[in-house]
């Protein structure tokens, strides 16, 4: 009843629109004219439209996936990690999905929420999935852990390295082998939380506390 309802509003809307501008434009320069331009509007206006409606669903499908990431990671914290999530970088709009933080290191980790017939292929050491090369993919994260890695860095007055990581929901993703783009680990998200676990100890348990008292200083949650 809801969607009807939403989709009869915008239709009333635009043939609101259309015909305001038919009038206005039949007034001043004939009906001629006001053809050409109610269609124009109809059109550019049903475009505007769907592709507010495509980023809106497209936003709304990543939010799942990063809602299931989180959840994923929560037990993280039992074991001496803090989990940050959709931190603010210190400028620009881009966001960090989750950030965590433990005795095996800084890691920053991008949630992708994929439909089910989109398939990572490894050829060799290059990796695809679907259309897209795995350099495109992780080009975000790498951005991310970067900006990351430096604002830590310049506070603590020592380098901290920031590793990006992929939680890949949804795709058909290989059972063997981590996968890699651009040295870059694209997992299962439900192997996100083992394989942080098993890297090798880089933080003392005061290191841990003293890099998480900084990120949370200096990377706020996002505000859209």
């Amino acid at each position: 009843m809801k969607l009807a309802e939403g989709r009869t509003r915008r239709l009333t809307l635009r043939a609101g629109l259309v015909l305001a501008s038919a009038i206005v434009v039949g007034w001043l320069w004939g009906w001629l004219a006001a053809l050409v331009v109610a269609i124009v509007v109809g059109v550019v206006d049903t475009v505007y439209r769907w592709r507010r409606h495509e980023a809106v669903r497209t936003w709304r499908k990543g939010a799942i996936g990063e809602r299931r990431t989180a959840r994923m990671l929560r037990p993280l914290g039992r074991r001496g990690y803090t989990v940050l999530h959709d931190r603010a970088l210190p400028s620009g709009r881009a966001n960090v999905d989750h950030l965590v933080i433990g005795t095996t290191g800084v890691f920053v980790v991008d949630s992708k929420n994929w439909h089910r017939g989109k398939r990572l292929v490894r050829r060799g050491r290059s990796v695809r999935v679907g259309g897209a090369s795995g350099a495109q993919i992780v080009r975000s994260v790498v951005y991310e852990a970067g900006r990351v890695s430096e604002t830590l860095t310049r506070s603590l007055g020592r380098p901290v390295t920031v590793i990006p990581v992929v939680a890949v929901h949804g795709a058909d993703m290989p059972l063997v082998r981590v996968a890699k783009a651009s040295g870059v680990p694209l997992l299962r998200a439900s192997q996100v939380r083992g394989w942080i676990t098993s890297q090798p100890t880089k933080l003392s348990t005061a290191e841990v506390a003293e890099v998480t008292a900084t990120a949370t200083r200096l990377l706020p949650p996002y505000i859209t």
